[in-house]
């Protein structure tokens, strides 16, 4: 049997969110109760202007609003908003922001496929060898 704080953990979706997002995500909060610029104009950019509830609720509207928004733009606000992208990047997107990152500092292109071996990997896109050679 469930105790009652696991059953109001499961109950909202804010609680699946990874844990470094809940918390960038509730110091936001506090933020825009706070009346801090930046942050309140995050919250404006979804449509929410009441940040004067649990985390949990204005995370639901957050969430409702962020879904209506074209999947290019979400994670510029999410980076706002959490800290960090929510929404998974295109592999394609992945390596084109990849090769701008190391082409700026001077890797060459030995060090970009490495870059791009380890990205992909980290976003899921690419299995690793110790995947590939597992045998049923």
């Amino acid at each position: 049997m469930a105790s009652a704080s696991e059953e109001h953990r499961a109950a909202w979706d804010f609680y699946r969110l990874p844990k470094p997002a809940q918390t960038v995500f509730r110091g936001r909060v506090v933020g825009a109760r706070c009346g801090e610029p930046d942050v309140v104009a995050a919250f404006a950019a979804v449509g929410v202007t009441n940040s004067m509830r649990p985390p949990v609720m204005v995370y639901d509207d957050v969430a409702a609003a962020l879904v209506a928004l074209p999947v290019d733009g979400r994670p510029a606000i999410e980076v706002a908003m959490f800290g960090q992208a929510l929404t998974p990047q295109e592999p394609a997107a992945l390596v084109q922001e990849t090769l701008a990152r190391g082409r700026a500092i001077g890797h060459d292109d030995r060090q970009l496929a490495g870059a791009i071996t380890v990205v992909l990997k980290s976003h899921g896109h690419l299995a690793s060898k110790a995947a590939l050679w597992t045998c049923s």
